[in-house]
């Protein structure tokens, strides 16, 4: 059976590619096919057909792009396709019953992971009444659902994902992986816990170390993969003990196998970060981390039921700092509880924090999940289901969500907003620390720091006037409101643009300093490894040569440690040696 599978392909999509291997190890065709906006459609529906592909699965994770796959689905049965149509992915699952029911272009949802799912339809897709965890469409037009039997447990088990394409940072392709499945958490705005007790089995799997090794072996000799992204929900145990062990022979396995000189990326909680841990992963040049900070008012974390409190963000902020990792995190700074103090808290957060690229957000009510739950008993749910929506309770706190969202439209939720070019840059840095330290110097490195800095510095004043013009006014009236926030939003816009001229300017620089000195071996009119203290593979430290006369005795102490130097620990020792040095008075 030849099967088209569809989904945004705007970086490795590895549900489709998991799903394409198994159907190849089962003896059918599979054929990717990207489908990354609506602008899509024709080219998609065009190349479905032409590929004879008798059954059309799509990738519906996300509930921003239902109405588009829906319009894909139209659009091949206008044009003819009288294949299978059949959905997947968060949304579909979550919504299966009234996909069918207002859709007649789809035949079937599956309701859990894909692999085995799709392989049995594929099998027989008449014989759709005998597979577990779908809902389809009967002859009679009623919709029938089969109960799951439980994602695989065996993730090892399963064939690594099929390999096509890669994308590259300065001449280094990058790899998707997956160490493990779902989540040993419980967040009450988070689809992925609905969804994976929906499809049955455990709520979070992981796979053996020696498994991972295997596929990054394949990725790095076979196609020269020398970053890899990890895309679990939570690269992190929840024994802090058991993930620094497994990191531990991540580490040894990997450096038996001759797999060296990479970089990593991974998700995760802040209380899954120790030191210990971050110290093993930082021997795998960990570079970047997806941090879930979410929120920093105590009352929020409760109301998102985080599991988690603020002293465990600020230690694993700091931690993570030490190590010199690009952090990226986004703040849920609006649920429908959110207060004013709230809002203060967040904003005090987001002022004392603007070293890391951040974004920020409303909690989203999704299908089966806590939030969604909550609400309908509260009789306060709106919208419909391809996009539910609420007011928050405090009109205050209402109508400066309201504000916030048509000021920062562009700069903060726009794919192509300034907050994640800010993540961009540091990212495009932080990749060339990693593999080309000895390019980077001093003065590129603050121009980096200084453009996070201003970025989000920016946002904080901005943030900061609109909590003043809400709170300044008892009952501001709408044209006052519009006004302010149309105001606003222009001097918004204005200072993203011009910030952005910045910042694409930096990954230029970027980008030369590698081209200049990245490919060589012996770069010249740069800060050699030599000049400076402690790894050289860290952070930039300052030159033996600004310590004075004597500076020897200081590097030697720098000199012993392993890792980066935390400011504390270096602002300490410099306070005793410059005390020791100080003149006696006579």
């Amino acid at each position: 059976m030849r099967v088209a599978l569809v989904g945004a392909e705007l970086e490795e999509n590895l549900a489709l590619r998991y799903m394409a291997s198994a159907l190849e190890h089962a003896g059918h065709h599979a054929e990717i096919v990207p489908f990354d906006a609506s602008s899509d459609t024709p080219r998609v529906v065009e190349q479905i057909i032409a590929s004879g592909c008798r059954i059309a699965a799509l990738s519906m994770i996300f509930t921003s792009r239902a109405r588009e796959f829906c319009g894909l689905a139209a659009s091949l049965r206008e044009n003819g396709y009288d294949g299978r149509i059949v959905a997947g992915g968060h949304f579909a699952s979550l919504n299966a019953e009234r996909l069918l029911a207002e859709h007649p272009a789809f035949d079937a949802v599956g309701l859990g992971e894909g692999e085995e799912l799709i392989c049995r339809y594929a099998d027989d897709p008449a014989g759709v009444i005998d597979i577990s965890g779908i809902s389809h469409r009967q002859s009679d037009g009623s919709i029938r659902t089969n109960p799951s039997h439980g994602n695989p447990d065996d993730l090892d088990a399963l064939p690594f994902p099929k390999r096509t394409t890669f994308h590259e940072y300065f001449d280094k392709p990058i790899g998707s992986i997956l160490s493990s499945r779902g989540c040993w958490r419980s967040c009450t705005f988070c689809s992925i816990n609905a969804w994976y007790q929906q499809g049955g089995g455990k709520q979070f799997r992981i796979r053996s170390v020696e498994n991972i090794v295997e596929e990054m072996k394949q990725l790095y000799f076979r196609h020269g993969v020398k970053i890899f992204n990890f895309q679990d929900d939570n690269f992190f145990l929840p024994n802090h003990d058991q993930a620094t062990a497994r990191f531990t022979d991540l580490r040894d396995s990997l450096a038996r196998e001759g797999i060296e000189d990479i970089a990593i990326a991974v998700k995760a909680r802040p209380d899954s970060i120790t030191r210990e841990a971050i110290q093993v992963l930082d021997d795998l040049r960990l570079f970047r981390v997806f941090l879930g900070v979410e929120n920093a008012s105590e009352n929020g974390l409760r109301n998102l039921n985080r599991k988690c409190d603020l002293a465990q963000i600020l230690s694993a902020l700091e931690i993570l700092n030490d190590f010199d990792i690009h952090i990226a995190f986004n703040i849920l700074m609006f649920e429908p509880d959110t207060t004013l103090n709230d809002v203060l808290i967040n904003l005090r957060f987001i002022e004392r924090h603007n070293e890391n690229p951040f974004n920020f957000c409303r909690a989203e009510a999704y299908a089966g999940t806590g939030l969604e739950a909550r609400l309908l008993a509260d009789d306060a749910l709106l919208g419909d289901w391809y996009g539910l929506d609420y007011r928050l309770k405090d009109p205050a706190v209402e109508a400066f969500h309201r504000i916030v969202n048509h000021v920062f439209f562009d700069r903060n939720f726009s794919d192509d907003g300034l907050h994640y070019f800010n993540m961009q840059v540091d990212f495009f840095f932080q990749l060339l620390r990693r593999f080309h330290p000895n390019t980077l110097t001093a003065s590129l490195r603050a121009s980096v720091r200084n453009f996070i800095k201003r970025t989000n510095l920016d946002t904080y004043e901005h943030l900061c006037r609109i909590y003043d013009f809400v709170t300044s006014s008892s009952d501001p009236d709408q044209s006052g409101v519009h006004r302010f926030a149309r105001t606003l939003r222009s001097t918004v816009d204005a200072k993203s643009a011009e910030l952005r001229v910045e910042g694409e300017r930096l990954i230029d620089r970027l980008t030369e300093t590698y081209e200049i000195f990245g490919r060589s071996d012996t770069p010249t009119g740069v800060i050699r490894a030599a000049e400076r203290i402690g790894d050289p593979n860290g952070p930039e430290q300052p030159c033996l040569s600004t310590l004075g006369p004597d500076a020897p005795a200081l590097g030697r102490f720098f000199g012993e440690l392993e890792t980066p130097i935390p400011y504390s620990e270096f602002k300490r020792e410099m306070d005793r040696h410059l005390t020791s040095r100080a003149p006696v008075r006579r």
